[in-house]
């Protein structure tokens, strides 16, 4: 008796020993578990703060060039009201200008027409550089505020004939030229112009004359007849364009 009463008492320690075993290794398990999922949390945070940061800077951007747009479309349109021909690419915040009505065909200087245009265009372009949302007389939407322009580029484009005409000056430097005239109109009517600068400290306008050279036309089919004559003219298609770069904020 006193034997069985033993091995029954073995039993019931081994039983206990075996459940607080099991207990310990749910909580070890647990504890693990608990481990991991912190973890995984932790590494998990950055990248949703990183995501947000990321969308949150595409939101600002697209807003940066919607107000672009807006800006250059009103302004396509104060040019048109004041007989000034020019085209607009708003989504891509570029206003083009033909040459023509400001540059007589082969000239480097302004002519008087064309320099009463540059003085229009001059007092518009200054307007719109420093305008704000509380700005008088401007359109709803007009001007930018969650970004300034940072930069103007005013490049005029002299298109080279095609073939070389003793004794003309080189389109390079009849660009040149037409670019130092067209600076000067400019800032000689709006000496803001002149003195705007951007967060770099450089300006934010800045003319250019450049040449270009048309492509060569091609080869007519089967090799027989004659090129017809271009559809437009060196001095039609000659062209001031203005291309608005706005203050983009650094990437996050």
């Amino acid at each position: 008796m006193r034997r069985g009463t033993r091995a029954h008492g073995d039993d019931q320690e081994s039983y206990f020993a075996s459940m607080s075993d099991l207990m310990a290794g749910i909580v070890f398990i647990f504890l693990i578990m608990l481990m991991a999922l912190s973890m995984y949390n932790i590494d998990e945070t950055p990248k949703q703060q990183d995501q947000q940061s990321e969308q949150d800077y595409q939101e600002t951007i697209a807003k940066i060039m919607a107000e672009r747009a807006r800006m250059v479309e009103a302004l396509r349109q104060d040019l048109e009201a004041r007989h000034i021909a020019v085209v607009a690419d708003a989504a891509k915040g570029i206003l083009t200008l033909p040459s023509a009505q400001f540059f007589a065909p082969g000239a480097a200087a302004l002519k008087p027409e064309g320099r009463e245009k540059m003085a229009e265009a001059a007092t518009l372009l200054a307007r719109y550089l420093t305008c704000d949302g509380n700005t008088p007389g401007m359109a709803a939407g007009a001007c930018p505020t969650t970004a300034p322009v940072e930069h103007v580029d005013a490049a005029i484009t002299k298109v080279a004939p095609g073939a070389h005409i003793s004794g003309a000056p080189a389109p390079e430097t009849v660009a040149r030229i037409q670019a130092l005239e067209a600076s000067a109109a400019l800032t000689s009517t709006q000496p803001l112009l002149y003195e705007l600068l951007g967060r770099a400290g450089r300006p934010v306008l800045t003319v250019r004359g450049v040449a270009q050279v048309p492509p060569a036309p091609a080869a007519p089919v089967g090799g027989h007849g004659h090129h017809p004559p271009p559809a437009t003219t060196p001095s039609e298609i000659d062209q001031v364009t203005l291309t608005f770069t706005m203050a983009l904020p650094p990437r996050p």
